[in-house]
């Protein structure tokens, strides 16, 4: 996989593309069905996002980098929790037809898929939220009364990387950091992201190359990164959660790197370490890949109702593709239980 379109002199690069195509989506449902390269080019100079026309072919590009992300063509602003976003005041519970036993990691959670039912504590009654880890990474590890008792896997894991990933400082713009940043698990490691299928020749990602924290095989499932001014200098301590590690370069399960010797981020890494220890030895789970099995049809309705909520308030496009990467299945797997459901796909993407 190349690097992508190159601007020529005075076009928008990507990164500028990329914000400009994610507020327009947000902005305008109708771009969001599916509209082509070269419409929503026009768009971004009609609405105002961008003052010099894009490539279409660069905005076509930018479009494939935004649905392999976390939340697809999701807006531009930080995705509460789950549990906030599907929270019923009138109730003060959880929405009484919303499951989100697969889409919620939380302490003491069973390690299959089917005894895995949302308990109590968190369907009727509030729990910090999990996304303030990435919005107020230090005051929530500071604090231990806002320590997240469970973690949603797309809000805060997914988003957590993709947005880690994409405040990185780069040498140069191009298609592929982006591309980078949409990856999942992260790849942390040069070694991780040299077997990356989509890594076909290593000099077109030197400049991803050139922000990672670690030599080998370190992926992330989460990242964050705790600032601290301590005048006329700022410290940062990078922060991940780890899919596999080695013995070198991380610390167990938890994988840091820092720049700086603030006592106050060596306080934050220990809060980190407790925090993280918690979730050891049955993260992000989920259901076990290519299973594809449900013990009824209205397990497997529940489970694609909950996907199709998120994926639309996300402006996620509803194709086969999609769905089924959410439900960690194949295509002709999700077909078929759609139609033990008595139902179509067309009915399914219709809504």
């Amino acid at each position: 996989m190349s690097n992508g379109y190159f601007p020529s002199s005075g076009e928008p690069g990507p990164r500028e593309v990329l914000h400009a195509v994610r507020q327009a989506l947000f902005d305008n449902s109708r771009l969001k069905g599916g509209a082509p390269g070269q419409e929503i080019a026009e768009q971004l100079i009609v609405g105002g996002y961008l003052q010099t026309a894009p490539s279409p072919v660069l905005v076509e590009e930018m479009l494939e980098v935004l649905e392999e992300g976390s939340h697809g063509l999701r807006s531009p602003t930080l995705q509460p929790c789950a549990f906030e976003f599907f929270w019923d005041p009138d109730t003060d519970s959880l929405r009484s037809n919303m499951n989100l036993s697969m889409s919620a990691e939380w302490i003491g959670a069973p390690a299959e898929w089917w005894d895995r039912t949302v308990p109590e504590k968190l369907t009727h009654a509030k729990t910090p939220p999990c996304t303030d880890l990435i919005s107020e990474p230090p005051e929530v590890l500071r604090d231990r009364e806002r320590w997240p008792i469970h973690i949603c896997n797309d809000e805060f894991t997914r988003q957590s990387t993709e947005l880690w990933a994409e405040a990185q400082s780069f040498n140069a713009d191009t298609v592929n950091v982006h591309r980078w940043a949409a990856m999942y698990p992260l790849p942390i490691g040069r070694r991780a992201l040299m077997v990356h299928p989509d890594v076909k020749d290593l000099s077109e990602w030197s400049e991803v190359f050139d922000v990672l924290p670690f030599e080998e095989y370190e992926r992330a499932v989460w990242a964050l990164r705790v600032e601290q001014r301590v005048f006329p200098t700022t410290h940062t301590l990078d922060l991940f959660g780890l899919a596999e590690y080695s013995s070198e370069n991380v610390a167990g399960p938890l994988a840091f790197s820092g720049c700086g010797k603030d006592r106050h981020l060596i306080e934050i890494l220990g809060a980190a370490e407790r925090w993280w220890t918690q979730f050891r030895g049955q993260i992000l789970r989920g259901r076990p890949k290519g299973t594809g099995t449900w013990p009824s049809p209205e397990h497997f309705q529940n489970d694609l109702d909950l996907t199709l909520v998120a994926m639309r308030s996300y402006g996620m496009k509803v194709t086969q593709e999609n769905v089924s990467r959410r439900l960690n299945i194949d295509k002709k797997t999700l077909v078929r239980w759609i139609q033990s459901c008595g139902k179509s796909w067309e009915e399914i993407r219709r809504g």
